[in-house]
């Protein structure tokens, strides 16, 4: 009873206690929402701003007018003649290229803005490219489609704030009418300094944004870029919308603080346009490009810089694998026609870097006409020979930045494969620590289960004393091995790689992709020339090396080439159509005669066959007519029957007709004079010289016919001196385009072209050049030497199979396993329509 009173007291204090709680607590809450009434929440107070009225400007200022220059636009910039209004080509695929325009004033040091706005958003339906605008800082001579590279910042009309392909948000967005303002703050010790600031209407757009470090200490020039948008842009000297200070315009830079584009006059007052003239995969692009950072005036007309700028616009196309550095994979030429049109009317220099059409005087001719004006003073620039000092460090110095950037790769993946590796390691080592942790713990159970069950039988109901924790836990921790761990890695830096000796002789580097297509190179640089003046050019200038060296160096690069280079655009001749088709009448007959000749001896054998069988039975019939007679005559003698004295005439038989078996002239074909044979097709007794070929033997002396003709053939088609004929490495390209069908090597048993020659070795061979001749003549008044060709060769196979040298047999397949080879090598590259076509003519040739 005493405990019941003890416990009882607690419970009744402890009910009183909650009664008073909830009491307490609504008088609180009543007192805070008092307190709440009392006190108005205030709106968050915005950043003070740390931009100060521009003190009053003293010394010089910039004296010209901040302009828009037209070797600082891209091409298809409109810019009005007074007002400072941009606009951009919209017709074709030029509308979906961004436009780009560089102020001609710099700032280097102080604190300047200028305005622009959106007058007209010419995006007049959904499929049309997204409109773009951009204003922002470059340094001189960078891209002018801003947030592509390190050179440039810039604030979008999104709200974004973009530089080196990347853009973060900062504030909001404006469009048309708004007058946005970009503030360059570059003053030494004010808060602010290095920033860039966005406002809109006057009114500040986010905060100051800080210069990329590649940025600091540059002079940084006003960029817009743009699409779908006309916009004015004004640069002083007063603000169409002022500030919350006062702030100096690029209008009103100081000219210590400020730097002035100017590019110089043309001479005579006429621009240059430049027809770099360079021989493929021979440093022509390297040298536009390092011509093109020194003068950054001239603007490139290329395929590859519309792909480019194409790219950097944010236009989809079909990135396929780059096919050339010349003639890229284009989806849209209309730009091409466009800026063509262009070229000519707009005051500036340019390069016309086209390789194979610089090359050719038609193509010249043609790309000279387009630019028609006075203006424009016409220059061929020939870059062939020896390269100067100057092109030959850009090269090693290029060589080495690809070396590196790909020793840097290769070191970057070979780290993540072993960080890979040790995290699969650790894994593995935390899965067997746990493993071994839980058997240890189940063990521990165990046998804690097995000491309850003890004590319980032996009766102990003594409470047992309570383990110490620390004790527990080195019971857990007991064999668990000490976890070391490892001190962290540095981050090693990628080596640095060093020029071979071999590399440092390199003259021209070579490209991952050639600057024409195989293609295009064979069937052009035959007609390769160099330039003159009297295409039409105002000066033909010979930079590495003199006129007459550039014209030796280009004849000797199309002689070697015609030497190694194939004939893409060769076409067979009528006399090869008419020797070819004559030839294969001539095994047609040859196999119907053979055909003929064996169904002859198979008739011949058949008939002897067929006589011997008959006389066979009738001996057969006489002989049993006889037995039957004598078996008669016994028989009446035992039945003791007289015989007749006079016995019948027997009739006798008449005599079976036999066929006279006519006598074949005897004809010794081991013994025959092969060669002195006059008509393969009866050596006599109608007996042809071809009566033993088989299969290999009509597959090789087809081969050597092939051959024969082929490399007649193309000397014939080719006309050209120079070319000393086919040569092996393209013997299988000049066979299908002669015979329409593919030389597999296989299918005679040999792995390469040489071991094929091989087998015709009687009729071609390949000269020191390895350049295929025929041992017979292109006239031959008659085709019937390759039989006798063929019979010699195979007798003295047969001969040497005789002796034991199985390396003398033929290894050629048949027609119809032929077939396979191509089907085969469908399925191995995974081309199944051309395995269907395939199958379906096998089945019909079955």
């Amino acid at each position: 009873m005493g405990n019941v009173k003890r416990m009882a007291t607690p419970a009744a204090k402890k009910q009183k206690t909650e009664e008073v709680t909830p009491a307490a607590e609504t008088k609180e809450v009543e007192v805070k929402a008092a307190e709440e009434k009392k006190e108005v929440p205030k709106a968050p107070e915005p950043p003070k701003e740390l931009e100060q009225d521009a003190p009053k400007a003293s010394g010089p200022k910039v004296k010209d007018p901040v302009a828009f220059l037209t070797p600082d636009t891209t091409m298809n910039v409109m810019n009005s003649t007074g007002g400072n209004i941009l606009m951009s080509l919209g017709d074709g695929g030029v509308r979906q290229l961004l436009a780009g325009a560089r102020a001609s004033v710099g700032l280097k040091s102080g604190r300047y803005m200028f305005e622009a706005k959106i007058m007209e958003n010419t995006q007049r339906a959904e499929g049309q490219m997204k409109s773009v605008f951009k204003v922002g800082f470059s340094t001189a001579g960078s891209s002018l489609l801003m947030g592509d590279c390190e050179a440039s910042v810039s604030f979008d009309s999104d709200g974004g704030f973009v530089h080196n392909k990347k853009r973060t948000v900062v504030g909001g967005r404006f469009g048309q009418g708004n007058v946005v303002a970009v503030l360059l703050n570059l003053e030494k010790g004010s808060p602010n300094a290095n920033t860039v600031s966005l406002f809109k209407d006057g009114k500040r757009v986010g905060q100051p944004q800080a210069l990329p470090e590649s940025l600091v200490g540059k002079t940084l020039y006003p960029t817009l870029t743009y699409r779908n948008i006309t916009a004015h842009v004004n640069f002083g000297p007063e603000p169409l919308k002022p500030l919350p200070f006062t702030c100096a315009m690029v209008q009103e830079a100081a000219t210590k603080d400020s730097a002035v584009t100017s590019y110089p006059a043309p001479k005579d007052g006429k621009y240059e346009v430049l027809f770099p003239v360079a021989l493929p995969d021979q440093g022509g692009f390297d040298w536009l490009d390092l011509f093109k950072a020194k003068n950054p005036d001239y603007t490139e007309l290329s395929d590859r810089m519309i792909l480019e700028w194409s790219d950097k616009s944010g236009v989809a196309r079909n990135r396929a694998v780059k096919t050339s550095n010349d003639k890229p994979e284009m989806d849209d030429l209309s730009v091409r026609r466009m800026l063509q049109t262009l070229a000519p009317l707009q005051p500036r220099n340019f390069i016309v870097m086209e390789v194979k059409g610089n090359l050719i005087k038609e193509l010249r001719s043609e790309a000279l006409g387009r630019f028609f004006d006075v203006s424009f003073k016409k220059v061929g620039q020939v870059l062939l020979g020896e390269p100067t000092s100057d092109i030959k460090k850009n090269t090693l110095d290029l060589v080495l930045k690809q070396k590196q950037a790909d020793s840097d790769a290769q070191f970057r993946r070979q780290k993540a494969e072993e960080a890979r590796k040790k995290m699969i390691e650790k894994r593995q080592k935390e899965l067997e620590k746990a493993k071994l942790k839980l058997e240890k713990a189940k063990k521990r159970k165990l046998e804690e289960v097995k000491k309850a069950a003890e004590k319980a039988k032996a009766g102990d109901k003594a409470e047992e004393e309570k383990k110490d924790p620390e004790e527990e836990k080195k019971e857990e921790e007991e064999g668990e091995e000490a976890e070391v761990e490892e001190p962290a890695a540095k981050e090693e830096q990628p080596p640095n790689v060093e020029l071979t000796a071999e590399e440092k002789q390199m003259v021209f580097r070579k490209l991952a992709t050639s600057d024409l297509t195989l293609f295009t190179l064979n069937t052009s640089f035959a007609q390769f020339s160099v330039p003159s003046k009297e295409e039409g050019f105002d000066e033909v200038r010979f930079e590495w090396n003199k006129e007459a060296k550039a014209q030796e160096y280009l004849k000797k690069w199309i002689l070697d080439l015609k030497q190694s280079n194939r004939v893409e655009d060769i076409v067979p001749s009528a006399w090869f159509q008419g020797k070819w088709a004559a030839w294969q009448r001539a095994t047609t007959t040859w196999n119907k005669k053979q055909a003929e000749y064996k169904a002859k001896l198979a008739k011949k054998a058949a008939d002897k066959v067929a006589r011997a069988s008959k006389k066979a039975l009738a001996e057969k019939a006489a002989a049993l007519k006889a037995a039957a007679d004598l078996a008669k005559m016994e028989q009446a003698k035992k039945d003791g029957k007289e015989v007749e004295e006079e016995k019948k005439e027997e009739q006798k038989p008449e005599p079976m007709e036999v066929e006279e078996e006519v006598e074949e002239v005897k004809v010794d074909f081991d013994g025959v004079d092969i060669f002195g044979a006059k008509d393969v097709d009866d050596i006599g007794g109608g007996m042809p010289l071809y009566r033993d070929f088989n299969h290999e033997d009509w597959s090789l002396m087809s081969l050597c016919f092939e051959l024969h003709l082929l490399s007649h053939a193309f000397k014939k088609d080719c006309q050209d001196a120079d070319r000393l004929g086919v040569t092996l490495e393209h013997l299988g390209f000049y066979y299908n385009k002669y015979y329409k069908k593919a030389l597999v090597t296989k299918a005679f048993g040999a792995e390469s072209s040489q071991e094929l020659l091989g087998l015709a070795k009687d009729c071609v061979f390949a000269n020191k050049d390895q350049v295929i001749q025929s041992t017979l003549d292109e006239e031959m008044e008659c085709s019937q030497v390759f039989v006798k060709i063929v019979e010699q060769a195979r007798r003295h196979r047969t001969l040497l199979l005789d002796t034991g040298d199985t390396s003398a047999q033929l290894k050629i397949l048949s027609c119809d396993r032929v077939c396979y080879f191509p089907v085969l090598d469908c399925l191995k590259h995974h081309h199944f329509v051309e395995f269907l076509l395939l199958f379906v003519l096998f089945t019909l040739r079955k």
